[in-house]
């Protein structure tokens, strides 16, 4: 013994051993560490083409105190009947451009997409480390980060989420059942794609029903007693009534039904001239394997796949992962725009699935369960490998790597909206008809200019027709080709004509077509935009002809 001040210090016993970095270093950090990956992945500049008439229709509906039923932005389709279920995500987002503009826009995006994922990965897999969960969360979040975009399909990916995490836990919470109607009250006064909750649980009763009747045979659990059958009829019906508690009752309620319509009867026509519409396997057939979002959800869909194989070899079965990934799958292969539903559904079975395959570790005699080598190198591979990816997103290299269009920014995409030029069209005098050849141009000029000032067509399929598309095609195609027709198609019944609004980035042939149209002059021209007028119209405004030089060198993302 050897004495220090009033203590006394055996020299023989070895120096007690600060464990607390040790646990630490030990902490599973995959979860949180997947979750800022994908915060941080949805980071980048507003340049969804839809974005602005969303925000002006939130405005519109806070000033006039109410929902619109007519369509307010059009001058072909004003007429139309316009169900717009989206009209909270509008409300919401147009609150949140008021306080804090693109940037709180974007960060709240971030944020719904990031706390959607962490939902997903305790939804299920009660059986998982934490390591397990996110690795069976990965493929997902790198998937859905492809369509991060600040649209109401976030609302929708969050939601089915919440569905699938109530429903996985009915066992042991049943009582959360009943919050699913209320789900489904909000889910559709958001987005129109609140069906899928319905699906989810149709897909669910279906199980629990057979479940029931087999009574634990052909590999099927027996369903808990927790959850009685008039439970679940009871709460399907209320989350059907639900469906007619928007403005627009049963309109509403059946409107998913006119959305199915366009991706399968008219499949064709609209995947022809929408990227989003158009199916992952054409897109691929055309492409090949260069888009790294489209390949993880190949790559996740083959992992689901295979982990139902051995499932069954281990004499397993889940009725309801099988409804639900078929369904899922037969929406995701119809139409790429339905990428981010597929991917929350498919994770969800790929961790259930892992749950029921992978072997439950050993308990310790703290209570806790037994780590071994291949699991503690597991987990920190994973670690090492987010934290990788974090990097790459925070130092550009992700986007530089991926499709180039998303650097790791706030506000606004480079010159992509043309404010500036729709700020000139709000001019006292100037046309209040627009034809904007791009979907994006035609909301920023809606959100400075409408509802006075309207556009021939935008990117609200669920109020254009397919025969305004298809004329709006042929008055494309005239453009670039320089042929005057066009013009005659744009002309209304009094003879006058609209004013022309093009890109800069998608519509150079139009915009030299339109110029060597006789009768039309430039009248304005910047990085992101060129508007023209008719001489007659210019004439009268005493406008003269602009500069063509700022239309030569169109900004880079």
């Amino acid at each position: 013994m050897a004495a220090r001040g009033n203590r006394q210090v055996d020299l023989k016993s070895p120096a007690p051993v600060d464990r607390r970095w040790h646990r630490l270093s030990g902490c599973d950090w995959s979860v949180p560490l997947l979750l800022l990956w994908m915060f941080l992945a949805c980071c980048f500049p507003l340049f969804d083409t839809d974005l602005f008439w969303h925000l002006k229709t939130g405005e519109w509906i806070l000033q006039n105190g109410s929902i619109p039923g007519y369509d307010l932005y059009t001058f072909t389709d004003y007429d139309k009947r316009w169900i717009d279920l989206h009209w909270g995500f509008q409300v919401m987002a147009a609150i949140l451009y008021r306080i804090g503009g693109a940037n709180l826009l974007i960060l709240a995006k971030c944020t719904i997409l990031a706390l959607a994922i962490g939902v997903g990965c305790y939804a299920g897999g009660a059986e998982l480390r934490g390591w397990q969960r996110a690795l069976c969360w990965l493929l997902p979040a790198i998937t859905i980060s492809g369509r991060g975009y600040e649209r109401p399909e976030i609302v929708t990916v969050l939601c089915l989420a919440t569905w699938l995490a109530i429903l996985a836990r009915l066992e042991t919470r049943p009582k959360w059942i009943w919050y699913l109607p209320l789900l489904q009250v909000f889910w559709i006064n958001c987005h129109a794609l609140f069906i899928l909750g319905l699906v989810v649980g149709a897909c669910y009763a279906i199980d629990h029903m057979v479940r029931h009747w087999l009574g634990g045979h052909w590999g099927l659990k027996k369903p808990s007693d927790q959850v009685a059958g008039a439970t679940l009829i009871r709460v399907g019906g209320l989350c059907g009534l639900a469906a007619f508690v928007n403005p627009y009752m049963e309109q509403g309620a059946f409107f998913p039904l006119v959305l199915f319509r366009k991706f399968t009867v008219e499949q064709q026509f609209y995947a022809a001239n929408i990227g989003e519409f158009q199916r992952p396997v054409d897109f691929l057939s055309k492409h090949g394997f260069v888009n790294l979002y489209l390949n993880a959800e190949l790559l996740l869909w083959l992992a689901v796949t295979f982990s139902f194989v051995m499932l069954a070899i281990r004499g397993r079965f889940s009725l309801f992962r099988v409804l639900i990934f078929a369904a899922f799958s037969y929406l995701a292969w119809k139409a790429s725009r339905n990428t981010n539903i597929f991917s929350i559904v498919a994770g969800f079975v790929l961790m259930e699935n892992l749950g029921e395959i992978l072997p439950r570790a050993p308990i310790k005699d703290g209570g806790s369960a037994a780590e071994s080598r291949p699991t503690v190198w597991g987990h920190r591979g994973l670690q090492v490998l987010l934290v990788g990816m974090i990097v790459a997103v925070v130092t550009g290299e992700w986007n530089r790597r991926t499709e180039q269009v998303r650097p790791f920014r706030l506000g606004e995409a480079n010159a992509w909206f043309a404010h500036d030029a729709a700020r000139f069209m709000g001019q006292p005098g100037f046309p209040q008809r627009v034809f904007a050849a791009n979907f994006g141009i035609a909301s920023v000029y809606t959100y400075h200019n409408g509802p006075e000032g309207k556009v021939f067509m935008d990117g609200r399929l669920e109020v254009c027709t397919q025969a305004t598309f298809q004329q709006f095609n042929l008055i494309c195609h005239g453009m670039s080709t320089a042929n005057p027709i066009w013009a005659e198609l744009l002309r209304d019944k009094e003879g006058n004509l609209p004013a022309v609004m093009l890109d800069t980035r998608y519509s150079r042939q139009m915009i030299q077509g339109v110029g060597a149209t006789p009768g039309w002059r430039l009248v304005y021209a910047d990085q992101a935009c060129a508007v023209f007028f008719s001489d007659r119209v210019a004439q009268s405004l005493k406008l003269p002809t602009a500069s063509f030089e700022p239309l030569l060198k169109p900004p880079k993302w």
